[in-house]
Order: structure tokens, then sequence, then C-alpha cells
């Protein structure tokens, strides 16, 4: 018999099992094909054992959200809290986003790619995108004290979409080496934060 029947997962085991067989889902067939017997079938548990953790798709796909979302501003506020300067610990942040979209592409796919067929989860999408660029205004303050707080939020709005859209451009064109990515992006908007700031 599988070892993989015999062995109980635990609830917190189960529910890890659930994320990432969606992520898996959500990156291949986009979150409006997805089903949740599919779900259920790649996280090898039954359909009623999903709902048990889950009541709904659109409460799946924001804890998946959330929980890649969370997993990207950890790493962004341990770099924050770096003894490095400013432009240093921004390169380590920019770079810390990108390893994110090399070492987990599906994960980078379901995180930028907004539904477009169901509303709820379009803006299930939206609120984890608010709350990311809220992250990001929160470690600008690091790099940039004393800014205004609607320079904070408009620059972090400005440097999320631009993050996300080089991450989409890198994922469909895979040639470039993360470290290339990483010098566009500062060239095209570290210089300019930092010439703000003089």
């Amino acid at each position: 018999m599988d070892s993989r029947v015999r062995k109980r997962l635990s609830a917190e085991g189960r529910r890890a099992r659930i994320i990432a067989a969606s992520i898996s889902a959500f990156a291949r067939d986009g979150y409006d094909a997805t089903k949740m017997d599919a779900i259920a079938a790649g996280a090898g548990i039954t359909k009623p054992v999903l709902y048990d953790h889950f009541p709904s798709k659109q409460a799946l796909f924001l804890a998946v959200l959330q929980s890649i979302r969370d997993g990207l501003l950890a790493r962004g506020e341990a770099i924050a809290q770096e003894g490095a300067g400013p432009e240093q610990r921004f390169r380590r942040s920019v770079d810390a986003f990108l390893a994110f979209v090399e070492q987990a592409p599906e994960a980078a796919r379901v995180l930028l790619t907004i539904p477009a067929g169901d509303p709820v989860a379009a803006q299930v999408s939206r609120e984890v995108q608010a709350g990311a660029s809220a992250g990001i205004a929160a470690l600008l303050t690091t790099f940039m004290p004393g800014w205004a707080p609607w320079r904070l939020q408009a620059s972090a709005a400005f440097l999320k979409e631009g993050l996300h859209a080089i991450a989409v451009w890198w994922l469909d064109h895979p040639g470039p080496r993360r470290a290339e990515i990483v010098e566009i992006v500062l060239e095209t908007t570290w210089r300019g934060l930092q010439r703000q700031t003089r």
C-alpha cells in the first residue's frame, strides 16, 4: 500500500499540501478554469476534506495569495533590518523578489495575475496587492526617511508595478541572468529615488 495513504498528515501539513497544489493548479490553468476537484486530487485528498479547510475557491485563492505575499514581505523586512547602506539593502530587496520569481515561477505567476472572470477573486487579488504596496512603502521609509506619506505610497505603487512587469517579462523571456535584471531595476528606479533625496 502507498505509504502516503498510511501516514496521517497534521492539519497544518494538509493545509500546506493544499496550498502547494493550488499554486500549481492556478498557475497552470488560471483562476477561472481551476476546479476544486483538480486541487483536491493534486493535494491527495478528497473534495470534502478540501472544503473542511477552505469553504470556497475564493477563500482558498485568498489564502494562497496571502501566503505568497507574506513570505515576500518577510524577506524584505529582514533585509531592511540589515546593517548595509540604503542602496545595498534596496539591491538585496530587489534581488530577493527576483530570486522568488526564479525559484518559484508558479507562485510568481499566481501572485502577478489578476483573475478576469470572477469579480470577487479579482478584488481579493487587488486587496492583496494593496497590502504588498503598503509593505513596500514601509520598507521605503528605511531608505527614504523624512519623505511625505503620499510620496512613499506613490513610489511604492510605481515600484511594485514595475517589478511585477519585469518579473512577468522575465518569466516569458528566461534568457537573462537574475543579476542582469537586478541591474535594470537599479538603473531605472534607485538612481531616480536617490536623486530625489538630494
